[in-house]
């Protein structure tokens, strides 16, 4: 009967080690000769710029070994509708535990219109049956390129008061100026070409009140496409700046 009772208690034991395992050891990608490698985290974002870009992917492994590995990547699904995706490698150094999944991204050939996305998934190839499955969703977009910017400006009564001028900070000259506005309330707008760099917004009031009356609070916006890169205005005194970059 004692036999039976230390049997019976191993297997009690063996029970609730299983249920206090990592749970990342139950969301590995894949097995390799007794290796289970899986992507360590479950969704992430791209921003790709002009020049493309490799992105990296944290990765855990099982069991660490003297030499680096390498194992394959694949599509959960079907590949990226909006194109420009290339599938790298999985590496784990030697020595390590910890390693990374590479996706490269190629601007020129994303199909992806101005604030469009595009959402795909990876995991390990299958080199074996026995898949448990971090799956790792992809969501990727174009980063916005543009230099046709647009100025708005909504004043208060006294827009005669208003000035406004855009500084090329590298060069310390003055690339915009609005025009002078007649009395009353009003909104103007302009378009404005600004090559790529960084820049200062200025926004002046000759009385030292800003942009507000009695019924009025003034505004304005620079923008570009679906990026906003200044805004300001409403009650701020005689002037007030803000920097932005374009294209940076």
């Amino acid at each position: 009967m004692k036999k039976y009772l230390i049997i019976w208690m191993a297997l009690v034991a063996t029970v609730f080690i299983s249920c206090d395992a990592d749970p990342l050891e139950h969301e590995v990608l894949n097995t390799y000769d007794g290796v289970a490698v899986g992507l360590n985290e479950t969704f992430a974002q791209v921003s790709v710029p002009t020049t493309g870009i490799t992105e990296t992917f944290p990765v855990v492994i099982t069991n660490s070994s003297t030499e680096t590995r390498t194992f394959g990547l694949e599509y959960v699904g079907d590949a990226p509708t909006g194109g420009g995706v290339s599938l790298g490698t999985i590496t784990v150094p030697a020595n390590s535990l910890d390693g990374t999944a590479s996706v490269n991204f190629d601007f020129g050939a994303i199909n992806l219109g101005d604030g469009e996305t595009d959402t795909f998934s990876i995991r390990a190839t299958s080199d074996s049956t026995d898949i448990f499955g971090t799956i790792l969703e992809i969501e990727y977009f174009k980063q916005v390129v543009c230099n046709d910017a647009t100025f708005t400006i909504n004043t208060d009564t006294f827009a005669e008061e208003t000035g406004f001028f855009i500084t090329d900070d590298a060069t310390g000259n003055v690339v915009y100026t609005m025009p002078a506005l007649s009395r009353g309330v009003q909104t103007y707008t302009e378009d404005i070409f600004l090559a790529d760099g960084c820049y200062t917004a200025t926004i002046t009031d000759s009385y030292g009140d800003g942009q507000v009356d009695q019924n009025n609070t003034g505004d304005y916006t620079i923008t570009c496409s679906i990026l906003t890169f200044a805004s300001g205005g409403g009650a701020f005194g005689a002037s007030q700046t803000r920097q932005f970059c374009v294209n940076q």
